[in-house]
Formats: C-alpha cells, structure tokens, sequence
C-alpha cells in the first residue's frame, strides 16, 4: 500500500470516521473489520490505531458523530416568526438527515443490540432527539397551535412516524422523496388520519 498523505490528526480522524462509517453501512458492523475501514480509508493499520482503539471505539466515534448530525438539524422554533413555515423546515431537514444513506443503515439497523453501550448510545440519540420534539411539542401548546397532552408520547409517536417510512423504504430498497414525505407528515399533523 503506498504511504497515505501527511494529514493533520484531526483531519485524519475524520477521514477514518468518514470511511468507518461507509464500511459499517455497506457490510454491518458484525462483518466489517479494522482491515475494511484502513482500505476504505486509504492508510495503514498503524494509522487507524492511533485515533482509536479498535473497531468497537470506531463504531462507537461513528455513531455520535452521526447522531450529532441528525439532532443538530432540528432548530428551535421562533416565535415570532410563522411557525407551519419552521415546522415545515425542521420536519425536511431531520427526513433528508436520516435519509442519508449510511445514517440510515448505521443508526436503525447496525447499531440496535450490539451491545450495552451501544444501546445505550442508542438511548442517548433518542434522548437527545425526543428532547428536541417536546421542547417543539410545549412551544406550541403553550402557543395554542398543538393539542395538549401528553409530550412525551407524542413526541414519540412523532418520531416514529418520521423515521419509519424512511426505515421500510431501506428495507424494501426504495426511495423516498423527501419532500413528499414531508407534505405526508405535514397533512398528518394538520389534520389527522381520521374523517
């Protein structure tokens, strides 16, 4: 393998990441190895080990950076200005966020029952994501533009309606248009599913 380029540590990490993260999505995290992530990447074995400790740290880098990702698109809404507009936004923003395709597979299929940390990673994600809806879900009861009850649940409920048509489409290999996913759940918000 021809030696890879000088880089700066930081720079290089986020390469690793970066082709840690198309491996783990291409072959799972069970069949991917040190050895696919440094030919994915590019460099030696020896360079891989001195960002991380394995391919358990790696995975574990992986999914917060992608984690950061998805839950930093979600903004909080201003008031002042029109509110369907910001909701709008927020909802095709966090749908193209987990649409990507290495986040998909990462995040909903190759991350659930690796292990402890790894769930509780998962918990975190959700976590901080479900925060994120209730904080939304408050702002507009107290606003008088969402129906009270309970936030928790319908932030849940909300999350699950946004990931999971984006989780069956993977499965069945099909895309999604993200902007029609959004008129979906927009139509849903607005007026529900029953006459």
């Amino acid at each position: 393998m021809a030696r890879a380029p000088a880089m700066p540590p930081d720079d290089r990490r986020a390469q690793l990441l970066a082709a840690a993260g198309r491996a783990f999505a291409a072959k799972g995290y069970h069949r991917t190895g040190v050895a696919d992530i440094v030919a994915e990447a590019g460099v030696a074995r020896g360079t891989f080990y001195r960002h991380f400790e394995g391919k358990r740290d790696a995975f574990k880098a992986v999914l917060k950076v992608m984690m950061a990702d998805v839950v930093s698109v979600v903004v909080p809404i201003d008031v002042s200005a029109p509110i369907p507009d910001q909701v709008w936004a927020n909802l095709e923003r966090l749908v193209r966020a987990i649409m990507v395709e290495d986040v998909a597979r990462v995040l909903f299929s190759e991350a659930v029952g690796i292990d402890e940390e790894g769930d509780e990673a998962l918990r975190e994600f959700y976590g901080a994501a479900l925060q994120r809806i209730e904080t939304a879900l408050q702002t507009g009861q107290q606003l008088g533009v969402v129906y009270e009850g309970d936030v928790k649940l319908k932030a849940r409920v909300l999350l699950g309606v946004i990931k999971e048509p984006v989780v069956q489409a993977k499965l069945y290999g099909e895309t999604v248009d993200a902007g029609a996913l959004v008129r979906e759940l927009t139509l849903l918000l607005r007026r529900g599913v029953l006459k």
